[in-house]
């Protein structure tokens, strides 16, 4: 088994010489209150998010709400698939633009399929709340919808798309289980600035569903499906920039995985969105740099500083999206491949090893 007791620890438990950050607390009821973000890191979803409400009231809160709505990255985005099969798609709203996005990897054949378009944003909706609420576009023959019913434990997944060049058609359903008994939430509001904020809701879970390529049906296996939730709001400063890996398995009807960010939040050791995932267990993690000496095609290394996190990162697909000359406005690298190395949480230790997902190098500033 990957999966270790640490033992006791904060609270009871034995204290290690790791620095661990603050346990998850419960969620307050909206994401802003008084026009000030409720910064903190939740154990499940907030029932209203309201970014907008940052701008404050007063006569110029409709101007100040509109220069904060052009400001605000939203997507949301996930991931999924079970031994032979990873799937990463995105309902995103950057503002100046809106993405629709279905990106098909086969781990046997290290191939990669897109389904992707762009289109304006007002053409497309992110949803702002995870409970009875979609996110969805359709445009240029592509449709995804995301059906969020976390308060009720499920979310789905449904994307087509008709067969064009040397693309097959594409027809993606499925449903993950994020009840109480089967997922852990990671849910954050941290700070950019004073009233700048990056929520995030992120949680891994068990997902029955299909995915047909063309004329073949080449998933999920039975007992084996994964899926992983980013529901992504951010007052990110300009130039936007993190680096990122996540990854997932499913054995024994268990899903665990991990999330590694190192991105512009303030003050890192208590704030950030790294965790591993043990079924509805989840420990919080210190903060991790990365190394890449070999570009973004060769290996990468996240670790912390006191020997909690050790992975890297061998890609093995290549996916990229730039914009503009001499990538000025985006640069972005999003390789797949597969981890090693070990993940010692608080009350587990994750072995990563033989762990298929993706990473990703960003800096935007368009």
């Amino acid at each position: 088994m990957s999966i270790g007791s640490r033992g006791p620890g904060r609270y009871g438990r034995s204290v290690t010489s790791r620095a661990y950050p603050p346990l998850r607390s419960a969620p307050p009821a909206e994401l802003v209150t008084g026009g000030r973000y409720n910064f903190g890191t939740y154990d499940g979803p907030i029932a209203t998010i309201n970014p907008l409400d940052a701008a404050g009231d007063g006569l110029l809160a409709g101007p100040r709400r509109a220069v904060r709505d052009l400001g605000l990255k939203e997507w949301e985005a996930f991931q999924l698939g079970d031994d032979d099969w990873f799937v990463l798609g995105a309902v995103y709203n950057a503002k100046a633009l809106g993405l629709l996005q279905v990106l098909v990897v086969d781990k046997r054949k290290d191939t990669i399929t897109r389904f992707e378009t762009k289109l304006p944003s007002p053409m497309l909706s992110v949803a702002r709340g995870l409970s009875g609420t979609t996110s969805h576009g359709d445009f240029d023959g592509l449709k995804i919808s995301l059906g969020n019913d976390l308060p009720d434990g499920t979310l789905t997944v449904d994307a087509t798309r008709s067969a064009r060049g040397d693309n097959p058609s594409l027809s993606l359903h499925t449903t993950g289980d994020c009840s109480p008994e089967s997922a852990a939430h990671l849910v954050i509001v941290h700070p950019f600035a004073d009233n700048d904020a990056l929520y995030s809701h992120k949680v891994m879970m068990p997902m029955t569903g299909s995915l047909v390529l063309g004329d073949e049906r080449v998933g999920f296996a039975d007992d084996h499906g994964f899926l992983i939730l980013d529901d992504h709001h951010g007052d990110y400063p300009r130039p936007m920039k993190y680096d990122w890996i996540t990854a997932a398995r499913r054995a024994d009807g268990r899903v665990e995985g991990f999330n590694l960010t190192d991105n512009q939040i303030r003050n890192p050791a208590e704030f950030n969105e790294n965790a591993i995932w043990v079924g509805n267990s989840l420990d919080r993690l210190p903060p991790v740099t990365f190394e890449r000496p070999d570009g973004p095609w060769g290996m990468w290394r996240a670790r912390d500083a006191d020997g909690a996190v050790d992975v890297t990162f061998t890609p093995v697909v290549r996916s990229t999206m730039h914009v503009g000359p001499r990538k000025v406005l985006a640069e972005y690298y999003a390789p797949y491949g597969w981890f090693s190395g070990v993940i010692h949480g608080e009350n587990n230790t994750l072995s990563v090893d033989g762990m298929y997902g993706v990473g990703e190098q960003k800096r935007i500033t368009v």
